[in-house]
């Protein structure tokens, strides 16, 4: 997440969300009464007997309806128009979409921003520069250390495996061990646990044999998978393969599960809350460390309000995703709860 600008006085929020997670939070914290401002096109029809053409518009929209469509990639705002030019494109009143995808740039203005959506999305902004996985390309000529992050792909350094078929037997199998070697090292450096490693021919198949076969302990999660090149261009194969993809998710569920286990072990020892009272007692009085709750009813008035004291007195808000297993089991618990 991209934040650009909030106008103090309009209370309206400039940012650009730089991948799906980004839109799934603003489809979280956009409500419906909200307006939402962005570039966007309109079919307009010179004559009623017109097919009409889409012209580029500026739009902004109370917003009426919140959609995500995963299989776009997009998120789907619908809303009466209240302003936008050119004027002579625009018909007040009637309804439009807004489709937001990654790299669009949008307004967002709420009567009142809360803290805690403020940081939510601060800390959105923190996560994009951080690595959330590495990948590596390789074949035997050379291996392209990458970190995925919330905007794109990092390409940290590159490895020469130096190897010529003009070589001695002896010292091509000297020069590749190395090359393994220097690669191991890089994985080793990287600040992620999970790493990928993939390529084209059976480069990758003998590192993997090499580590298993002389016994060497890496503490990092390495997953293998294939890729045409060891370019840019594989890099982005491997991410649009779905493993990169399967594999954030796991993690992400992961830690839900952490959280909420959590709490099921505080429920028998009678430390933790669940439901909307419970959680704001214990808000108050015994000041829990985290809240987790359901993203299906973050924009609800009473949810609000606890969110609202939680953030006050400076308590962590973990927001779950209510179609996820983690979320489902914590529907049983009235969506929200204290550890």
């Amino acid at each position: 997440m991209r934040i650009i600008r909030l106008n103090q006085v309009s209370n309206a929020l400039k940012l650009e969300p730089e991948s799906f997670d980004d839109l799934y939070l603003l489809a979280i914290i956009i409500s419906a009464g909200d307006r939402v401002e962005a570039h966007t096109y309109r079919r307009f029809k010179a004559h009623e007997t017109d097919v009409g053409e889409q012209k580029e518009v500026v739009i902004k929209i109370t917003v009426e309806k919140i959609e995500i469509d995963k299989s776009a990639g997009r998120l789907r705002l619908v809303g009466k128009i209240i302003s936008g030019h050119p004027a002579e494109f625009i018909s007040m009143g009637s309804h439009h979409t807004i489709n937001v995808a990654s790299g669009d740039v949008i307004d967002i203005e709420k009567d009142e921003w809360k803290d805690y959506i403020l940081k939510r999305l601060r800390q959105a902004q923190q996560e994009a520069r951080k690595p959330k996985l590495g990948i590596i390309v390789m074949d035997d000529e050379k291996a392209l250390i990458s970190y995925i992050k919330g905007y794109g792909i990092d390409i940290v350094t590159e490895l020469y495996s130096r190897l010529s078929k003009r070589m001695k037997e002896k010292d091509y199998g000297k020069q590749r061990v190395q090359y393994f070697n220097d690669i191991i090292k890089a994985v080793e450096n990287m600040s992620v646990d999970i790493i990928i490693i993939a390529g084209p021919g059976f480069t990758k198949d003998d590192l993997k044999k090499y580590v298993s076969d002389m016994n060497i302990e890496i503490k990092k999660r390495l997953v293998y998978a294939s890729a045409s090149d060891a370019e840019r261009s594989g890099i982005r194969e491997v991410m649009k393969s779905g493993t990169v993809g399967e594999l954030l998710e796991n993690e992400h569920v992961k830690k839900e599960f952490e959280y909420l286990n959590r709490f099921l072990a505080g429920l028998r020892a009678g430390i933790s809350m669940s439901g909307i009272e419970k959680v704001l007692d214990a808000i108050r009085n015994s000041r829990p460390e985290r809240i987790l709750v359901n993203d299906s009813v973050i924009n609800e008035d009473e949810i609000k309000k606890v969110l609202d004291v939680a953030d006050k007195h400076g308590i962590r808000i973990e927001i779950f995703n209510a179609d996820d297993d983690a979320g489902m089991q914590l529907k049983n618990f009235k969506n929200i709860v204290a550890i």
